[in-house]
Order: structure tokens, then C-alpha cells, then sequence
């Protein structure tokens, strides 16, 4: 695993220096930090959301910056621009996004603005291709019983017990594909960018990926076998995490408990988590198709 760290860190020190001294879009997580250690950003920028650590995340991007010395803007949510602010924005877009970050990158991407920011890296790529999803853990986890020794007689039981992989992920993403990775890498990227470069576009600014955007590092995490991306269980993107150890704090590159995000509470702020629970997205999308409309 130490080359496969070794190879990685060594492609992004490659690739960051085409990026260094762009201010960074922050989160705390690990993707974001990382490529932060590299590219040396004139400044970070983190967007605070409301509801608590389940959903913000500023004390991690605080820790990161303060290890690294960068200098750190901290922009806050207001609620109350709701109404002005998202048709404004799912305009921008062109369609609607099921991610609910679509409010707090407005802000975001305002405060550069305002700042004269034209050009702003993201640390978007990894989470697709490193099997840095939480259900990534969970198939991984599942599934592995087909390998257990005891259980080798017991596969009849087994298949009784889970249905087969495409389904689940069926079941759990709403598209069917060979292998949860391929179906984010065709659906939740697509979402992810559009929402991001919609918004920025609105304001004058160009947005880069340097995970993402470089095939031969895309490529090289894409491709790793799924033992080499998920480690015991509990950690995807285990290359990655070998490589922030050695330039972040130790519960930055290590955390496990993440909800995923940061994320908008929105169904909760909305009042739809009476319908759709805290993660649902109909009434979401609902509100977006009635912006485009009007």
C-alpha cells in the first residue's frame, strides 16, 4: 500500500502545481484538505451551515487551515434569502440537482465574487473513484460474506438473505450498474458539476478539479482493486488517507464519522422532513422544477 500512497502523493504534487496559490474551497474533509497541503492557496474559503456538527464542519476546515497556515474565510448561511437566493441559482444551474448544497455554494461563490475571485479549486473527484461513500463501506461489508470459509456451503442461504449486487444498488441509487462506482461516476459527477459550475458561471468564475479534471490521477484511483481503496471496513480512500498523514492532523486524514457532506439540512430548515425525512429529495426537486418554471 506504501507505493500505491507513494504513487498518488506524487501524482498530485505533479498536478498541483499548475494550481498553486488559487484559493480553495474548503470543507475540512479530506479530499479538500489534502489537495489544500499541496497547492499552497492564497486563502481557503468554508461555508458554515446551520444544525450543528451532523452538518457543519467549520471546526474541521478551522484545524486544517490553522495546521497549515493558510489564511481562512468563513462565510455564514442566511435562512432568510431562501426565497431570493435558490430560484436565482436553480436558473443558473438549468435543471434540477438532487445535492442539497445548492444554497450554501450561492454564498459561496457571492463572497468571491465580491472578493474579485475569477478562478477557485474544489476537491471534488475521490469520493467517486476511492470508494469514499459510506454504502461503498457498507456493499463492501454485505457482500464480502460470500467469502467467508464457514459460510461456502451456505451460498443458497446466502442469496436468500441479499438479493444480488445490481439490485441493491438499484434499490439504493435509483440506477442500475455493474458496480456502485460506475453509477456515481455516471450520475453523481454529472450532478456535482453542474450544480458547481452553474452557480460559479453565474458569478464570472471558473471552477477546477485537480483530482478530477487530471485523467492520469482519475485513472490511477479509478482503477485500484477494491481491497486497495477500502481498508478493515471502515475506511475508503485509504491511499488518499496515507498521503494527508503525512501533511494533516491525524484525526483530519483518519476521521470516519461523517454525514457525508457538509450538507444543507434542508428538508429539516424546509419543514419536508415530514414527508420526505432528512434526506429525501422529492419535495427538493419539486421546488426546484416550480423555480425553473417561473
Amino acid at each position: 500500500m506504501n507505493l500505491i500512497a507513494g504513487k498518488l502523493e506524487n501524482l498530485i504534487s505533479n498536478v498541483a502545481k499548475k494550481y498553486e496559490g488559487m484559493p480553495i474551497a474548503l470543507s475540512g474533509g479530506l479530499d479538500s484538505s489534502t489537495l489544500a497541503a499541496f497547492i499552497k492557496p492564497s486563502f481557503a474559503i468554508t461555508v458554515k451551515l446551520p444544525g450543528g456538527e451532523k452538518y457543519n464542519e467549520t471546526e474541521w476546515s478551522e484545524k486544517v487551515c490553522k495546521h497549515l497556515g493558510l489564511k481562512q474565510i468563513i462565510v455564514e448561511v442566511d435562512d432568510t434569502k431562501w426565497n431570493e437566493y435558490m430560484p436565482i441559482a436553480v436558473k443558473a444551474i438549468g435543471r434540477p440537482i438532487p445535492h442539497f448544497n445548492i444554497f450554501p455554494l450561492f454564498f459561496m461563490f457571492k463572497k468571491l465574487s465580491e472578493i474579485g475571485v475569477k478562478e477557485m479549486v474544489v476537491g471534488d473527484g475521490p469520493d467517486e473513484v476511492l470508494a469514499g461513500y459510506t454504502r461503498d463501506l457498507i456493499f463492501d461489508y454485505l457482500y464480502k460474506v460470500y467469502d467467508f470459509e464457514a459460510f461456502k456451503n451456505y451460498k443458497p442461504l446466502i442469496d436468500k438473505i441479499l438479493p444480488p449486487l445490481p439490485d441493491a444498488i438499484e434499490k439504493v441509487t435509483g440506477f442500475r450498474g455493474a458496480s456502485i462506482m460506475e453509477v456515481d461516476i455516471k450520475n453523481i459527477r454529472p450532478d456535482m458539476d453542474d450544480m458547481c459550475n452553474g452557480i460559479a458561471k453565474y458569478f464570472g468564475i471558473t471552477v477546477h478539479r485537480p483530482y478530477q479534471d487530471n485523467k492520469e490521477i482519475d485513472d490511477f484511483m479509478r482503477d485500484l482493486s477494491t481491497e486497495e481503496k477500502i481498508h478493515v471496513v471502515e475506511f475508503g480512500k485509504y491511499p488518499l488517507r496515507l498521503v494527508a498523514s503525512k501533511y494533516l492532523p491525524y484525526d483530519v486524514a483518519w476521521r470516519k464519522k461523517k454525514v457525508g457532506g457538509p450538507v444543507y439540512p434542508v428538508n429539516l430548515l424546509r419543514g419536508w422532513d415530514k414527508t420526505d425525512g432528512e434526506f429525501g429529495k422529492t419535495q427538493y426537486l419539486k421546488y426546484q422544477e416550480i423555480c425553473l418554471k417561473k
